[in-house]
């Protein structure tokens, strides 16, 4: 597809929260659809996962099944404090099956076909590098100067045991990134976009998908409290820049950086959240939010996209529906043409 720039005054009827009404295909009950398929795909695949990571986990143990079975449910029973990606099965365990649920999306999108997978991504014209990467230094910037001045200015820095393998750690950078990616397209591009043709108020779909959530993150009050801050920053940045390159790129550089300080011994993770940590994480959701606003209101940052997802989809479906109407009307005239004969 070429890639054309649309300017500013036509862009502005594209809201990202309420996108999905661009599309003339849009039905309020398919999003239901997607949702529905996209369950069942992700247990399939995550089915998958874990027995392709159990197979690899007992050969490489020489014949450990308990160690992986005892591992799988100190994950699902212990929470945050059990968490292990430092090594390749770990990664795999914690990280990769939330990454299927991107595969597992495109699937249900293939199959309802009421709009174009990269409308998720922005409203646009799909994921741009460019805004991604600006926002990855910024995100750097901003999480990565808060983490370094309380983890070695305010507090003193831990006593750093490397938990990694090799493997663990070049899977972690691999891994860690989809696994954010995962969930932002899933909270702030399938659900936060349903509730938002649903109730049509882009505040309301934003509220509503940053407590889902949380709900997915099993720590304690001021933990869950925390992560609803960081929901909400997450929505209101993918709002402001109309994609999820935005709140992307935050959890990504958040998400790498708590499981390397973790991995090597300089801070931990764990279920029971303090109130200093959730001061620390709040801090970094609005002074980000703060310069994501500012940024859309200076600069052209987020104004530009390169092609009209919607447009162009809306032709494809008008096309395919004219063709439709053609067939019908062929075959209408043949079976005239045969009464009259």
């Amino acid at each position: 597809m070429s890639v054309d720039f649309i300017d500013e005054s036509n862009y502005k009827e594209y809201d990202y929260i309420t996108y999905g009404r661009q599309f003339d295909s849009y039905r309020w009950f398919k999003p239901i659809l997607t949702i529905v398929l996209f369950l069942v795909f992700y247990i399939l695949l995550d089915v998958l996962l874990l027995g392709a990571t159990g197979v690899y986990d007992f050969i490489r143990t020489g014949g450990d099944l308990n160690g992986f079975i005892d591992r799988l449910r100190g994950t699902v029973e212990g929470g945050y404090d059990n968490i292990g990606v430092y090594d390749l099965t770990g990664s795999l365990i914690n990280l990769g099956s939330v990454a299927l649920m991107i595969p597992a999306l495109a699937l249900a999108r293939g199959i309802v076909r009421d709009r174009s997978f990269s409308s998720y991504s922005s409203s646009r014209g799909g994921w741009s590098h460019l805004v991604f990467l600006k926002c990855f230094v910024l995100a750097l910037v901003i999480c990565g100067g808060i983490l370094l001045i309380n983890n070695f200015i305010i507090n003193e820095p831990g006593t750093y045991n490397n938990q990694f393998t090799k493997g663990g750690l070049i899977a972690l950078f691999i891994i860690c990134p989809l696994q954010c990616l995962a969930e932002e397209y899933i909270f702030r591009g399938l659900v936060c976009q349903t509730l938002g043709s649903w109730f049509r108020l882009p505040i309301v779909a934003i509220v509503l998908s940053a407590v889902g959530f949380t709900a997915m993150h099993p720590y304690n009050r001021i933990g869950q409290a925390s992560i609803l801050v960081t929901g909400l920053a997450f929505g209101i940045a993918a709002w402001l820049g109309h994609g999820l390159e935005i709140p992307a790129a935050l959890h990504i550089v958040n998400n790498m950086a708590s499981f390397l300080l973790a991995g090597f011994g300089i801070s931990e993770i764990k279920t029971d959240v303090t109130v200093e940590e959730m001061v620390v994480d709040v801090v970094i959701s609005v002074a980000y939010v703060a310069a994501v606003f500012f940024i859309s209101r200076k600069t052209d940052w987020f104004d530009r996209i390169r092609y009209d997802d919607a447009g162009d989809w809306n032709d494809i479906m008008d096309d395919k529906f004219r063709a439709r109407e053609a067939k019908k009307a062929a075959r209408r005239a043949k079976k005239e043409a045969r009464k009259s004969n």
